[in-house]
């Protein structure tokens, strides 16, 4: 078949969807709306598997399967992180202390924490079994850091004690899970270079950045160079994401556009 030609109904009252995630094995997609709904969908068959009606009080922000697909992590604007268990439909594990939106929330490599970023200026890493905040890091730095979003955090695929974070700054930083910055990469613009999203190359040797000023950051995560732009969108750009094993990339942005780069 040319493409997926998937189309599932929203119920009547359904909200926006805001965000969704495959599991690792592409046959489960899970879907996170507006209204605080979670739900997760068979792929070949249509089907609505499971719903999680409340699973938050706000607008779900990011979503993404445990690495056995038994489990959803969520993250929403009612400022809480969520564990919600497939099997049993019901929410299973919070994690409060945030004290703004939270804009993303990942597992980290051995599964035993939970990274995240949010609105209030920080990053978070929790512990999975008791809850509770292990270490609180603030990115950016100066008189006004305590408000500077954090847009998102990736975890570096062949280093997994070290992240990467891009908050409204026209900074990205890699940082270790003890706080420290080990580097950092700057659009140079004053005037419209702060980022609004990030994504890395799948092996973790680029890291791609999208500005207010709608253009594309490529740095080299070896020399700490941006080695090249590209101005992508018209208007607002809302989202990037790199192919998990080709040479592509996919922005999507607020003039209805998704387009497809080769960097």
């Amino acid at each position: 078949s040319s493409g997926i030609n998937a189309e599932w109904p929203l119920r009547p009252g359904d909200d926006a969807v805001s965000c969704m995630n495959f599991s690792r094995d592409s046959e489960m997609l899970a879907t996170g709306s507006q209204d605080g709904r979670i739900k997760v969908w068979k792929i070949q068959a249509g089907q609505c598997l499971r719903r999680f009606e409340k699973a938050h009080t706000a607008g779900v922000t990011c979503i993404t399967f445990s690495r056995d697909g038994s489990q959803l992590l969520s993250a929403s604007f009612d400022q809480t992180i969520r564990i919600h268990g497939l099997k049993s439909g019901k929410t299973l594990k919070e994690f409060r202390g945030h004290s703004s939106f939270v804009n993303e929330a990942q597992f980290t490599a051995d599964g035993h924490t939970i990274i995240s970023a949010s609105s209030d200026g920080t990053v978070k890493v929790w512990s999975l079994k008791s809850t509770e905040t292990m270490n609180t890091f603030k990115p950016a730095l100066g008189s006004s850091a305590s408000e500077i979003t954090v847009n998102s955090i990736h975890l570096l695929p062949r280093n997994t004690e070290q992240f990467v974070v891009c908050n409204r700054t026209n900074t990205v930083s890699i940082m270790n899970m003890q706080g420290q910055i080990v580097k950092s990469f700057s659009s140079g613009k004053r005037q419209g270079g702060d980022f609004v999203c990030c994504t890395l190359s799948p092996r973790g040797e680029w890291i791609y950045c999208v500005g207010e000023d709608h253009v594309l950051y490529c740095f080299s995560v070896s020399t700490g160079k941006l080695e090249r732009t590209l101005t992508v969108h018209e208007k607002e750009v809302i989202g990037i994401t790199h192919h998990p094993h080709q040479n592509l990339i996919a922005t999507f942005s607020e003039d209805g556009t998704l387009k497809l780069w080769k960097p």
